[in-house]
């Protein structure tokens, strides 16, 4: 065989082969837009399963992935996979560990678990292992499941989706322990309530009101009931003690007479003081409400109908009844039960 034409066969195979592995590693290999999850402690059989059908030759990551080492040497994550990706991209993440945080609202939900239910569909634990890390948190011992709710605050956080139950419960105690700063704590104790205490009372201005200008005003209202010996006569309380009872399963939307009668430690209608722990996690702009309250002489309100999460205030009993009338009208009207 002519040698310029064996040379150039051997060339041209090479520049094959050449141009093979550089497309095994560096050509476009993501199909369509997704999310490879590697649990924790997962095979590397599994990551080829959570992989297949997001990529357009699994063989040539299998292959790539293997002489790099990360079948027996990755990072567990979800980790987003987008078009123009190549396998050599993908190793280098699975094996730096570079997956994408997750935003996750926590809001003011009324107990543990209801927290955890809301947590468990974005991380890796389930339900039952964030319930169980946190019931058996250090900073947790000794308290009622419901009084529990007093580390959580709501917000936006950032996750990883392998967050464990012990991890997702560390992150929100550093997140309750960089709110509750000594100046905070210095207001309480002016206040001669805990931080618990705070709290508690913000939990019932949180469900009286979403309204940050208006929650001060809220508190102000309930600090000077507790500051007479007067009972906090709060309709969330009651609304918690019957969603309690059902098991956070069903909707409240009016509070009857009856309801006021209802033996618990949570009825503020029957019990003077706090309720025994807070009856939802309440907003940031709740507990400095509490801190920072409206001064005035009201001792009595009643939800304006007219705009949601605002009141109508009395100083007087009697003022009180004549808007707890215009209310009752209101809510009869519009058969709200």
């Amino acid at each position: 065989m002519n040698k310029k034409l064996l040379i150039g066969i051997l060339a041209l195979i090479l520049v094959g082969v050449a141009a093979y592995f550089y497309m095994q590693r560096y050509s476009n290999n993501v199909a369509q837009k997704g999310y490879l999850y590697i649990p924790t402690g997962a095979r590397f059989e599994q990551i080829l399963d959570s992989a297949k059908p997001l990529l357009k030759d699994l063989g040539g990551f299998e292959r790539l992935a293997k002489s790099k080492g990360i079948d027996h040497n990755f990072y567990p994550g979800r980790y987003s996979l987008k078009p123009g990706m190549s396998n050599t991209e993908i190793v280098s993440m699975i094996q730096q560990g570079k997956q994408d945080e997750i935003a996750i609202r926590i809001g003011n939900y009324s107990s543990i678990s209801e927290l955890a239910g809301k947590m468990a569909p974005f991380l890796e634990a389930d339900s039952a292992q964030i319930i169980q890390s946190i019931a058996g948190a250090s900073f947790t011992r000794g308290l009622d499941t419901p009084a529990m709710l007093y580390f959580f605050m709501p917000n936006t956080y950032n996750f990883h989706w392998n967050t464990s139950g012990p991890e997702f419960t560390e992150k929100m105690k550093k997140e309750f322990d960089k709110f509750w700063t000594e100046e905070r704590k210095q207001k309480a104790q002016g206040a001669n309530m805990t931080p618990l205490q705070v709290t508690t009372l913000a939990s019932i201005v949180q469900l009286e009101s979403a309204k940050e200008d208006e929650q001060a005003k809220v508190a102000g209202l309930y600090l000077n009931r507790l500051r007479i010996g007067m009972k906090l006569d709060a309709d969330p309380t009651i609304i918690f003690i019957k969603k309690m009872q059902s098991g956070f399963s069903t909707k409240i939307s009016r509070v009857y007479y009856n309801d006021l009668k209802i033996a618990s430690p949570y009825n503020t209608y029957i019990n003077k003081g706090l309720p025994p722990s807070p009856i939802c996690m309440p907003n940031p702009s709740a507990i400095d409400a509490v801190l920072n309250p409206v001064k005035h002489e009201y001792l009595y309100f009643v939800a304006d109908p007219q705009k949601p999460g605002y009141h109508w205030y009395a100083k007087t009993l009697a003022e009180q009844e004549k808007n707890a009338a215009v209310y009752r009208a209101w809510l009869d009207k519009n058969n709200i039960k």
